[in-house]
């Protein structure tokens, strides 16, 4: 679920609106506003969320087609709310329409979105569903490599963000494909860090979007993977420049994030840097 943090930034990048326009637009107070775009976790209330989420739907123009963008909502809404018998059914159902699609053999931004929502479905299958694991991760992993293809086959650097989202959902399918604290040692999920040049991708993120700390905390965890000091220093200062607090090893920015001192993917960073400069 996209954050309030997430919602309120993007707009902001997007309009260049000052936090006054921002509260205008959607009626929230100056006071919430302020402390939506301070604080990463900040929770809020369900109509802070529906009032900038309406906003963020008016304001943020997608390069996807929109009726494939209200499918992505339509799918994550029943992933929430519906039961895994109802979710199960509801894939059934959907996944032969897409995989029939007029526009899945072409190269198009049309194509790609299709194959990111196949992408999700296997994924789901493999991880919330805890269906045929193994075969279903294999095929998340075809369906979303086939995307960022196709993405990146149009060398458009307007589609920056999406491409590191499509990245993210294939580091996401090999991690969990690895137990949490040995995907360090995995070659493969080390090769394809590498290969997809991951850590260049998430600091080119960061620097379109230096509010992103979830960008920034992925790359940190990808470079103590790769156990890269440098890349591992230039992520945590990111951190540190959009919230104090993340100086704070031990700090919790969101309720489903483990602090830095206890994810086991960020031994080597916690071994090899922050004990050492404490």
């Amino acid at each position: 679920m996209v954050s309030l943090y997430e919602y309120a930034h993007e707009i902001k990048k997007a309009t260049g609106w000052s936090q006054e326009r921002l509260g205008a637009e959607t009626g929230l107070g100056l006071s919430t506003i302020s402390r939506i775009l301070r604080i990463p976790g900040y929770q809020g209330n369900e109509t802070s969320r529906v009032l900038l989420e309406q906003l963020h739907n008016e304001v943020i123009h997608s390069p996807f087609p929109s009726y494939l963008q209200k499918l992505f909502k339509q799918y994550d809404t029943a992933k929430e709310r519906l039961s895994k018998k109802e979710f199960t059914l509801q894939i059934e159902a959907l996944e032969p329409l897409l995989l029939n699609h007029r526009a899945l053999p072409q190269k198009t931004l049309e194509a790609c979105r299709l194959c990111w929502l196949l992408g999700h479905i296997e994924y789901d299958r493999t991880f919330y569903l805890k269906q045929n694991p193994a075969t279903s991760a294999d095929k998340a992993l075809a369906h979303y490599q086939n995307a960022l293809d196709i993405l990146d086959a149009h060398r458009d650097p307007h589609l920056l963000i999406q491409g590191y989202k499509l990245r993210q959902c294939l580091v996401s399918t090999l991690f969990n494909q690895c137990q949490a604290g040995t995907r360090h040692d995995s070659e493969a999920v080390r090769d394809w860090l590498r290969r997809m040049d991951y850590l260049s991708i998430v600091a080119a993120v960061i620097a379109e979007e230096p509010w992103n700390w979830v960008a920034a905390r992925n790359g940190l965890v990808a470079a103590s993977i790769l156990q890269n000091t440098e890349r591992c220093l230039d992520f945590w200062h990111a951190l540190q420049q959009m919230h104090r607090q993340f100086s704070d090893p031990g700090f919790q920015p969101a309720q489903d994030q483990a602090p830095i001192l206890q994810d086991p993917d960020l031994a080597w960073f916690v071994a090899k840097v922050v004990k050492q400069k404490g």
